[in-house]
């Protein structure tokens, strides 16, 4: 008689992020969306199981057209690092999807969203197969509400969260994500949470913050300006660049060892964060510094 299952239950706390490709039902309304969507899913898996795992958290399974991760708090007062680790990589996967399409060819292009959450009490199932691999799987509140978070539309990278997480990320050092207040109405309630209000007092979606009442000056601009250069050149600005430089290399080096197609969105992806993100940044540092001071803006740009 064949080993069974053997299931070990525990509680724990940690970040939970769901991710799933924005209609994807839509894509097999055609033969060809079909076909894209058969090309498209794998290597999203692919690239999504690396990425979390160079981020330090834990691939927990596939769910069709998305994937939950799991990143463990082990003390309540690291949780905004733990969502750094977690922002800093769905700002990238995100990026990766729109600009690369993972080097799938076609006319429609997907796109991904994001739901993060933070679990206070999830419990942990840990799956002994009976081949002796192991698997784990949590259950919590939290984590369902993740799911549905998922499923809401925002403005890049496309993430949903609740004020407990935004509160504790924004603590950190050079925050890569901007969120604003959302207030579901009593429709997007019954549409997206089936009437439920828990943890729907809070909710923040991703996007460009209020703009400030007193305008920047031209040489907070520049300076602002060559940071960013000089972080994304690889200056050394702390400890919490270092880990995101670490966290980017370990990813690309794995994942630059896959198949062709990766070293195919890899190149298109340098490409773009040198050329069309960057080289654009220092053109207009270049041209604001070249400007004679006469006619350099005594007030800033809005």
């Amino acid at each position: 008689m064949p080993n069974s299952k053997q299931f070990k239950f525990s509680r724990g706390r940690g970040i939970v992020w769901v991710c799933d490709v924005a209609d994807s039902s839509k894509h097999l309304n055609t033969n060809e969306g079909a076909n894209l969507l058969e090309e498209f899913l794998p290597r999203f898996y692919w690239t999504s199981s690396i990425l979390v795992e160079a981020a330090g958290g834990k691939y927990l399974k596939w769910t069709g057209d998305g994937f939950l991760a799991w990143f463990d708090v082990t003390l309540h007062r690291e949780m905004g690092l733990q969502a750094a680790k977690v922002f800093e990589a769905l700002w990238h996967l995100s990026i990766l999807v729109n600009v690369t399409q993972l080097a799938v060819a076609g006319e429609r292009k997907f796109r991904i969203r994001h739901g993060v959450t933070y679990e206070q009490d999830a419990l942990l199932i840990e799956i002994n197969e009976s081949d002796g691999s192991k698997r784990l799987d949590i259950i919590g509140r939290a984590v369902v509400l993740a799911f549905r978070l998922s499923g809401i539309s925002a403005a890049f990278p496309h993430v949903m969260t609740h004020g407990e997480v935004v509160s504790a990320y924004n603590e950190c050092n050079n925050p890569i994500v901007n969120f604003k207040r959302w207030r579901p109405n009593k429709d997007d309630r019954l549409r997206y949470f089936k009437a439920e209000r828990w943890g729907t007092r809070s909710l923040f979606m991703s996007g460009e913050r209020r703009r400030r009442k007193r305008p920047m000056s031209t040489a907070s601009i520049l300076r602002m300006g060559k940071r960013v250069i000089a972080s994304a050149e690889g200056a050394d600005n702390g400890k919490d660049d270092a880990g995101k430089r670490q966290f980017v290399s370990k990813f690309f080096d794995k994942f630059g060892s896959g198949p062709e197609w990766c070293r195919k969105v890899t190149d298109r992806y340098t490409e773009y964060l040198r050329k069309d993100m960057l080289g654009t940044l220092k053109e207009f540092v270049q041209a604001i510094e070249s400007m004679p001071r006469e006619k350099l803006p005594e007030e800033a740009v809005k």
